[in-house]
């Protein structure tokens, strides 16, 4: 028999490779990363020595914090990837663990879960709490009681009026990394989410473990008159520029910390979002905040976390740093002094 595929999970995506580093970073395990960066290495030239004409079927794609540089399409071949792959033209090891273990994107903190999940078993779907739906009149008191409650709308519905309190993670391709960057595994949480959507949404945060849900309420609940809304302020790159020129705002950079090295805005607070909440004192309360990412989504969850969390002179950046860029702004690159350790 003549193999015709490989399933290469974790280990081979297209474009890229698997990372050392998460038993380390997320997990906890010190001594690890370079270790796993070696043993990686070696495996990579074993996986080199494969005939090109086998498929690879890599665990994941584009979007997947597992890699720095995971390609879009789903699957490829092992000559492929040989040409293009950027690993497997790494000559020495050296080179390769130093590579491998630079400029990874933040571990979501469900990782560290997934690791527990993974040696103890995950519950059976048959035994999880179906979610129940909650009356308006108690939504508020939740929140009283520091529950998290998701308002799963689009970023434009949720920026437009949404309930003092809640915070917005919008069903998507995101949803389910944000869902595991921000929710608790060891508290209830609720949604607003629309009842079409409510399955598969429960589907989803199940198979990264997160499964107590205190219920749901349908998005209606926002427009039934019995809470005063609120918006998040929207501001273009243009008018945030001359904010910041005439210091009369503080710039908040919520993306990645590869993505900040390679270009920002100068005199940027920089915390990724899925640390920001832990790191609220971290967020100057001196004058107004412009937030912004790469193109705005990740800015308006931010936006609502800091809402959540008593900031209310809040602006988010439309288009965000793409939009910087793009007309002209003056950009900082590398990591400045002052920036070090909130980054």
């Amino acid at each position: 028999e003549i193999p015709m595929g490989i399933f290469t999970g974790d280990f081979v995506f297209v474009g890229d490779v698997g990372r050392p580093d998460l038993l380390e970073v997320a997990a906890g395990f010190m001594g690890t990363m370079e270790s796993g960066a070696r043993d990686l290495f070696g495996s990579i030239q074993r996986f080199k020595e494969l005939p090109d004409h086998l498929q690879v079927w890599p665990g994941h794609g584009a979007g997947s914090a597992c890699g720095k540089a995971l390609g879009a399409v789903p699957q490829s071949t092992v000559g492929y990837e040989k040409l293009f792959n950027w690993a497997m033209n790494v000559d020495t090891e050296a080179e390769f663990v130093k590579q491998v273990t630079s400029d990874q994107p933040e571990p979501p903190v469900y990782f560290k879960e997934m690791k527990r999940i993974n040696k103890e078993g995950v519950p059976l779907l048959s035994d999880a709490v179906q979610p129940v739906r909650l009356a308006g009149t108690i939504l508020d008191q939740e929140l009283q009681t520091g529950m998290k409650i998701v308002d799963t709308r689009p970023v434009e519905a949720y920026a437009n009026g949404h309930i003092p309190g809640t915070i917005n993670i919008p069903l998507g391709k995101q949803f389910i990394t944000w869902a595991g960057w921000l929710l608790p595994y060891d508290a209830p949480f609720a949604l607003i989410v629309d009842e079409a959507n409510l399955d598969s949404t429960m589907l989803d945060l199940q198979l990264i473990g997160l499964d107590t849900i205190r219920g749901y309420w349908t998005p209606d609940v926002v427009d039934s008159g019995e809470f005063n809304l609120r918006q998040v302020e929207q501001v273009s790159a243009q008018t945030a520029a001359g904010l910041a020129e005439r210091g009369e705002v503080t710039v908040l950079d919520v993306r990645g910390s590869a993505e900040y090295r390679e270009g920002h805005v100068p005199g940027a607070v920089h915390i990724p979002l899925g640390y920001l909440e832990g790191r609220m004192d971290e967020v100057p309360d001196d004058k107004p905040l412009v937030v912004h990412c790469l193109s705005g989504f990740r800015s308006s969850i931010a936006s609502s976390i800091l809402h959540a969390n008593g900031r209310t002179s809040i602006a988010n950046m439309t288009g965000g740093y793409q939009a910087w860029a793009e007309t002209g702004n003056t950009i900082e690159r590398g990591v400045p002094e002052r920036a070090a350790v909130a980054s």
